[in-house]
């Protein structure tokens, strides 16, 4: 390659880069403003209407996230972009706009939010193999959460005003209302684990698939059973079965790694025997 050919592809990379962001950020809501104009016209009964709202809400910001996390910025700069996302949600919890617009920003700042620190701190995790045990960990984590009265997920999801700015918004077709679906928890998650698929060279589009194919798991059980399901719990499982090499532990790790996962087991089997308990 020449001299010249080498800074031409040099200059188009931060162009490709700066490209592919933002496409990762505008995809959701690009696709939530046309939704929004077309959902109304389109009738549907209520079972499908719920299913293609619940689809749009998760795979378009699943979507973006996974363009977005193709990009690295430096910490300083992901961190600033960070706290941009959280002041302009704090702002719309106090503002409250009307729902589109809400939906529009709440579902961009989210994708930015899981982006800047989800990703940045999967490219900093030292072994691939450290993302099995986060994978038990975040997922007994969210079930404790959820379970418990005093979980955040739980509180999130008894709370319309705190559910209104961090979680993921679609149209329900056949109607002008919107649909929740995907949490800022579950974002920065998936966030995390494309991080370290991109650090550590894991195949990146089954990372991508395993995050949608779990995400669709939590939704046809909750949609079964009408009960509200920890989506981190599917989406870790599928992530642990679709990359093999995270399941293999480093000899130096294997300890910490086992000790953390069996006591955010057993504490999680705890929360679930509490709850099952209490409903006696």
């Amino acid at each position: 390659m020449s001299p010249d050919s080498e800074l031409v592809s040099t200059r188009a990379r931060p162009r490709e880069s700066f490209w592919r962001l933002c496409a990762g950020l505008l995809l959701t809501p690009l696709a939530v403003a046309i939704a929004f104009c077309v959902a109304p016209q389109v009738p549907l009964s209520e079972t499908p209407a719920s299913a293609i709202a619940f689809a749009g809400a998760t795979l378009f910001p699943i979507l973006g996230l996974s363009l977005a996390a193709m990009v690295e910025l430096r910490l300083a700069l992901a961190l600033g972009a960070a706290a941009v996302a959280v002041a302009v949600l704090i702002a719309l919890a106090v503002l409250k706009p009307a729902p589109v617009a809400a939906a529009l920003l709440v579902d961009t700042n989210l994708v930015c939010l899981s982006w800047a620190l989800g990703c940045s701190l999967g490219r900093r995790v030292q072994h691939a193999s450290h993302l099995f045990p986060a994978c038990v960990v975040a997922a007994s984590a969210d079930l404790v959460s959820l379970l418990s009265p005093e979980g955040p997920s739980h509180a999130i999801a008894e709370s319309e005003p705190a559910l209104s700015v961090l979680a993921t918004w679609f149209p329900v077709p056949g109607s002008p209302a919107l649909a929740p679906a995907l949490g800022v928890g579950d974002l920065l998650f998936m966030a995390l684990a494309l991080g370290v698929a991109r650090a550590h060279g894991l195949p990146y589009a089954r990372c991508v698939f395993a995050c949608v194919v779990g995400t669709a798991l939590a939704g046809v059980a909750a949609a079964w059973s009408g009960l509200a399901i920890p989506a981190l719990l599917p989406i870790a499982a599928v992530l642990v079965l679709a990359l093999p090499a995270i399941r293999k532990l480093r000899r130096s790790d294997r300890s910490a790694a086992r000790w953390s996962m069996l006591i955010a087991c057993s504490i999680a089997l705890a929360s679930v025997a509490r709850a099952l308990l209490s409903r006696r």
